[in-house]
């Protein structure tokens, strides 16, 4: 894979101690990329245990261990429900290091609340993961797209949609629905920007063992009297059992094919939506 030596890559939703916007920043800045971080404060609530445990500083700490690969970081705080943070965000991004060419949209929505029938959906429910999953990716691609557009030199933009971006699932209508229209934008986005050759394109992972936080998994741990660690890992295993090769995906997989749709040797897809399941599913 070529180097990304001088080029400077935006990652949303960066925070995570296991997750993939995490493994992407720091794949990227394996390969020579310069990296924004970006990520919103969360309450201490809102964190898996071992983040607390460890003194985890989200994208602070991330931010560390970029520089420590000798990649310089520039780690912004961002609330995606707020459009005139997003703007902001791009515009401090290019700014700081004088251009923007690659950008990663990984940020979505805690899980867990949508998970009722649509008839008992709420509708801040519905309208929060849109605004998370779909709307800030509109945005983010909106205001990156013109800084590439701007400068002239091709761009990458690399959306982490879902395995349920291609398939619906019951008591999951507002998380599906948003990603189902990630993939449409990314369709969209790749047919306009094609002529100023920035590229968009998509991955769609099943299930991650990235340990972010979810309000299900707290729910059902409470009423269990477990701990939330032992209700994921018995999911984890449960879900293994039915990949063809054996385990769900780690926030590293989906690293290294965001890296590879960021290289050059990408430079002739877009528009396109990669599955990462192990096997799960074809199309």
């Amino acid at each position: 894979m070529s180097s990304l030596s001088g080029k400077v890559a935006l990652i949303t939703g960066a925070g995570g101690m296991k997750g993939v916007g995490r493994a992407v920043a720091l794949k990227l800045a394996s390969q020579g990329a310069d990296i924004v971080l970006t990520d919103v404060r969360r309450p201490s609530g809102n964190l898996p245990a071992q983040e607390i445990k460890a003194g985890w500083k989200s994208i602070e700490s991330v931010a560390r261990e970029v520089e420590l690969l000798g990649r310089k970081c520039l780690p912004v705080w961002c609330d995606l429900l707020v459009g005139e943070q997003i703007q902001s965000l791009i515009q401090q991004a290019a700014t700081h290091f004088g251009h923007l060419d690659i950008l990663v949209n990984n940020a979505r929505a805690i899980m867990g609340e949508e998970r009722v029938p649509i008839t008992e959906l709420a509708e801040e429910v519905w309208q929060r993961f849109l605004a998370i999953n779909t709307t800030a990716a509109f945005l983010t691609i909106k205001y990156a797209g013109q800084i590439m557009i701007k400068q002239g030199t091709g761009g990458r933009i690399v959306n982490v949609a879902s395995e349920a971006s291609k398939r619906g699932r019951p008591r999951m209508a507002a998380y599906v629905s948003s990603k189902f229209a990630l993939i449409g934008l990314a369709q969209c986005a790749a047919l306009e920007l094609a002529p100023h050759r920035i590229t968009v394109n998509s991955v769609c992972p099943g299930s991650i063992n990235s340990d972010r936080f979810n309000y299900g998994e707290a729910a059902d741990a409470a009423a269990r009297g477990m701990t939330i660690e032992q209700v994921r890992a018995e999911y984890i295993a449960s879900v293994a059992r039915n990949v063809p090769l054996g385990r769900i995906a780690e926030s590293e997989d989906v690293a290294n094919l965001v890296a590879f749709l960021a290289s050059d040797e990408a430079n002739f897809i877009t528009g396109q939506a990669y599955n990462i399941n192990g096997g799960t599913t074809f199309h």
